[in-house]
């Protein structure tokens, strides 16, 4: 039986601690901060700045981190430079533009220039409003910077704020897959992970297998709130309705389980409730042993195997 919205709200955990992935991430940031110290700048403030840029995929990240601009702004400038150029080919991703600045000694050195220059890019000036280019100027002082171990290590670990997320997710996913895993090996009740003709859409985790949906299950731990989760949240109510409809046109029961938590969802409550509300059942990290019981319920008896 699902719990009230309130009670499952209660169990949810809004900043998952995970030691293995906490020692991890501080290696990383021990590990630049340390590439960063033993960075040695020289006397051509350009020349330098491109050593550095070319050094480490990393640095181009600390040096967006010491100018408070977001990588997805930085792409939007690197696209109006080549706009400026006359080359209106589709946008660079973060990994492209960091092998050609390592490839690329001339590339390297141009965006070395817009770090230097920010607002005074001849390049940029007809292209990029001032409030960018503005944001764009490194301090004069970076070389400095950079060898204070406190604020660097702050500065690394605002740019391995994504890296972060998008590890802990993958946590979570695992968690989900080591649930399933051990019902399948105690019961013979196998799982799947793709495109389910009776939702049009690919499912995180379908039991017992593409074909035959009796248990759908969806994942998400988010941290930080988005817009993109009132998108997620109608998308998945319009989900639950289909299972719904096909259940009613068949005669059949399978179901949707949603497993929601993250603090990134407690903060956006009526996106959350929608989650909780589109779905038969609704987990999080703390009720994901209740999964077993749910399958067990829902998925015939003749898709178990003797073990």
């Amino acid at each position: 039986m699902k719990p009230s919205f309130d009670t499952f709200v209660q169990t949810c955990t809004p900043l998952l601690k995970i030691p293995e992935l906490e020692d991890r991430m501080r290696e990383r940031v021990c590990q630049i901060v340390q590439e960063l110290l033993n960075f040695q700048p020289d006397a051509d403030p350009a020349g330098t700045l491109k050593r550095f840029l070319q050094k480490d995929e990393n640095f181009l990240g600390v040096l967006l981190a010491l100018t408070n601009l977001s990588q997805e702004k930085f792409l939007r400038i690197i696209t109006a430079q080549r706009f400026a150029r006359r080359d209106f080919k589709p946008e660079w991703g973060a990994k492209a533009i960091y092998r050609k600045i390592k490839r690329d000694d001339a590339f390297a050195g141009q965006i070395a220039r817009l770090f230097l220059e920010g607002r005074n890019s001849q390049l940029l000036a007809e292209q990029v409003a001032d409030f960018y280019l503005d944001q764009l100027s490194l301090p004069e002082n970076w070389p400095a910077l950079i060898r204070d171990t406190n604020l660097i290590g702050n500065v690394v670990r605002q740019k391995l704020a994504g890296e972060y997320s998008d590890k802990k997710g993958e946590y979570i996913e695992r968690e989900v897959s080591a649930v399933l895993d051990e019902i399948e090996r105690k019961y013979g009740i196998p799982h799947a992970h793709g495109q389910v003709r009776l939702v049009a859409k690919e499912v995180d985790h379908v039991i017992p297998s593409l074909e035959e949906p009796f248990v759908m299950v969806m994942v998400s731990y988010m941290e930080t709130t988005s817009s993109s989760q009132t998108a997620r949240a109608n998308e998945q109510q319009a989900m639950y309705q289909k299972i719904v409809g096909e259940n009613i046109r068949y005669r059949e029961k399978r179901i949707l389980v949603n497993v929601v938590d993250g603090a990134g969802w407690l903060a956006r409550r009526s996106d959350l409730r929608k989650m909780y509300e589109g779905c038969d059942y609704c987990l999080n990290m703390k009720t994901l042993s209740a999964l077993e019981e749910i399958i067990l319920t829902h998925v015939p008896e003749r898709f178990r195997r003797p073990i």
